[in-house]
């Protein structure tokens, strides 16, 4: 993915008022334009983005942003993180540097970039996207113009994340919005997160600053979620397959686990420690087995098989333990079936 970006902050009050955005399309890029005011001042801002890169994530719905395969009603483990998907971490990373460039207090710096995610327009999913919920990656909301909080708060979040700015999702009911810790800022309404002050962040229209908080929620209950970047890591299957073995005679067996890497980024290191044990007075090892995985990238899912010889038994059950680089450890059990005849 390529990526190009010029931003234009004129320090003489022009003639526009309000934002403007514009979208013209090459043959492998969306050249992007958008203008908006801070402080007064006309900003400007043009970027090209992949066709590839906003094509693959409108079309895959399986990303983090769209699971909503929830385990006893609760969302997966850092469902929040598709807010860091590694592949438009470079788009993300290249704006924070231009508007750092031309905002020289950590302040100003968070409210340029408040004010450009204020400025898009404002779209429920029925209307811009035909669907009663539509998640946008944030390259998706910076092509498209628009989104509703969730996107837009998607799209801030990126961008603070590259600043290095101390921020927080702040979940409400049937809303959503960005906390953030910052020492030059001054408001009377603070959410008081590990010993810290948190300002909210209102994205979906240009008149709230740093501490606003709209009316309609201003006594709403609100969820303080920590910004993660760890990926999350799926177990999705697990198969076993054996030959079957006399007493005391080891089988040639295959396992097959599938694995899903919702993002955002690359498992890497990725270890399975897998024992076939007798269950009884002294659960007996019958096996054991260490395995060096491939890496996994954002977004794949893959079907590993690995083989390995055992007894098996009566009251037999294989045990696994997945782990890896920056993700939780995975324990999953499969009780095994037995048999005293060879096929």
């Amino acid at each position: 993915m390529s990526f190009r970006l010029h931003l234009i902050i004129l320090f003489a009050v022009a003639s526009l008022s309000v934002s403007a955005h514009s979208v013209m399309e090459g043959d492998d890029y969306y050249e992007v334009e958008h203008s908006w005011k801070y402080k007064g001042k006309d900003c400007s801002i043009t970027l090209n983005i992949s066709k590839n890169l906003y094509n693959y994530y409108r079309n895959d719905r399986e990303h983090l942003a769209y699971v909503y395969q929830f385990n006893n009603g609760e969302m997966p483990p850092n469902y929040y993180s598709f807010m860091l998907s590694e592949f438009d971490r470079p788009v993300m990373q290249s704006i924070a540097k231009e508007f750092s460039r031309y905002a020289h207090s950590e302040k100003d710096r968070i409210e340029l970039a408040l004010t450009f995610v204020q400025s898009l327009r404002y779209a429920f999913d029925t209307d811009s996207k035909g669907k009663d919920e539509y998640v946008r990656y944030p390259v998706e909301t910076l092509v498209d113009g628009c989104g509703d909080c969730e996107d837009k708060v998607a799209l801030l979040v990126a961008i603070l994340y590259e600043m290095d700015a101390d921020i927080l999702l702040l979940v409400l009911p049937e809303h959503m919005a960005v906390g953030v810790h910052c020492d030059e800022v001054e408001a009377s309404r603070y959410l008081l997160f590990r010993d810290k002050k948190y300002y909210y962040m209102e994205t979906t229209m240009s008149r709230w600053e740093i501490g606003d908080i709209p009316g309609d929620y201003y006594h709403a209950e609100m969820e303080a979620v920590p910004v993660d970047d760890t990926p999350t890591m799926l177990v999705k299957g697990v198969r076993f397959e054996s030959q079957t073995t006399l007493a005391y005679e080891k089988a040639r067996c295959e396992l097959q686990i599938d694995l899903d890497n919702l993002g955002p980024g690359k498992v890497t290191d990725l270890r399975l420690h897998v024992r076939v044990v007798e269950l009884g007075n002294r659960n007996r090892l019958l096996a054991e087995e260490y395995y060096q995985l491939e890496d996994l990238q954002e977004g794949v899912s893959r079907t590993d098989k690995l083989s390995l010889k055992s007894l098996i038994k009566k009251n037999c059950i294989l045990q696994m333990e997945l782990y890896g680089n920056e993700i939780e450890p995975q324990y999953n059990e499969l009780k095994l079936e037995y048999s005293r005849t060879r096929r």
